[in-house]
């Protein structure tokens, strides 16, 4: 990423964040950058933040911004919606079951927010379906670019130092089977989630070559108490999802997108779905087939465990899978999008013979 964001070196470079982000943007190298904490909680850095959204030439934002319903953006400016998963299992905007159940000036904001994205890089045509039914957005949208996220999985160099990153900040994992467990949120838990998973069940099953690391979703706060035991930590303050991805041997999650970056590095997955049903009902999923899934699904610790222990990776699904959803992530995805969006009658011409 930083290669690319060379090219903008002429430009003035803004990052407006929430005080959660774990992101340290004074690392960016280069010097021509402002850092801004976007929160109420910052009265001058929001209006600042602001500011430079409705007059910027270009605007990355990477989730739902309710802000940009009474932005006003001047004509030239760009705004690139990356988004923060390269696919998608459970459902948002307007496929969430509960956003019709809104008033209509809720309704309204949604709608005023997704407009204002002019473009959607995706790594798939799947996602580019699920976007164009999410936000009620056109086809003219989306850049077949691939999702720059997924770069990162085809750098050798930098998963390496991923990895060494990891084993620096928490040593207990050197030498372990590591199992990353990184469920998604539940609406009814995002101030604490009562983890259903029986660590002390798989503590024991497990012995000591294994090590249990817990990841929290970003929209919740807190959850459990977990374990005081050396094989059991938690990682959900460190900043950079790939590089734990890289460190881990098993994935353990639910109705997240993580497979979908995890599938690059082909390792097995297993899929703790213990409430599908509800889930299915509050939040909505894309599919409940188990033929969706790089892996098993389990309702149990006990089969969860059963699986761990089971040497056995069908890997063939797990390269369908990836397929599917990174069609067009190949390892140039941040490298096609900036060439994309900077040169603008490079886009222009794209759009007009809309090649893609």
């Amino acid at each position: 990423m930083a290669k690319e964001l060379a090219q903008f070196q002429t430009h003035q470079l803004i990052f407006a964040n929430h005080s959660r982000c774990k992101i340290d943007f004074t690392k960016i190298n280069t010097n021509n950058k402002k850092i801004y904490t976007f929160e109420t909680i910052n009265i001058l850095h929001t209006l600042f933040s602001a500011y430079h959204l409705a007059t910027s030439k270009y605007v990355f934002i990477d989730n739902y911004l309710g802000i940009l319903s009474v932005i006003r953006f001047r004509k030239e400016v760009k705004c690139v919606q990356l988004w923060h998963a390269a696919g998608a299992v459970k459902k948002f905007g307007w496929c969430d079951p509960e956003t019709s159940l809104r008033n209509n000036r809720a309704q309204s904001r949604f709608q005023k927010v997704y407009d204002q994205f002019h473009y959607i890089p995706v790594g798939s045509r799947q996602m580019a379906d699920i976007f164009a039914e999410s936000f009620h957005l056109d086809s003219n949208r989306f850049l077949y670019t691939g999702v720059p996220q997924t770069d990162f999985y085809f750098d050798a160099a930098a998963r390496a130092n991923g990895m060494v990153k990891v084993k620096r900040t928490y040593p207990a994992i050197e030498g372990k089977k590591v199992i990353l467990y990184a469920p998604t949120f539940r609406k009814d838990e995002l101030s604490k989630m009562e983890l259903k998973l029986n660590i002390a069940e798989m503590l024991e099953k497990l012995g000591d070559d294994y090590v249990l690391l817990i990841r929290l979703h970003p929209s919740v706060q807190g959850s459990s108490q977990l374990p005081e035991d050396p094989r059991v930590i938690s990682v959900s303050n460190y900043p950079h999802i790939n590089e734990l991805l890289t460190a881990s041997d098993i994935l353990i999650t639910d109705y997240s997108s993580i497979p979908v970056e995890f599938s690059l590095l082909r390792k097995k997955m297993i899929f703790f779905t213990y409430d599908s049903e509800t889930y299915n009902e509050t939040q909505g999923l894309w599919t409940e087939e188990s033929s969706h899934f790089p892996g098993p699904l389990v309702k149990t610790t006990a089969q969860l465990i059963q699986h761990i222990l089971d040497p056995e990776v069908d890997y063939g699904k797990i390269d369908r899978f990836s397929n599917h959803w990174n069609t067009f992530s190949i390892g140039q995805s941040t490298r096609q999008l900036v060439q994309a969006i900077y040169d603008e009658k490079d886009l222009e011409t794209k759009e007009k013979n809309n090649p893609w």
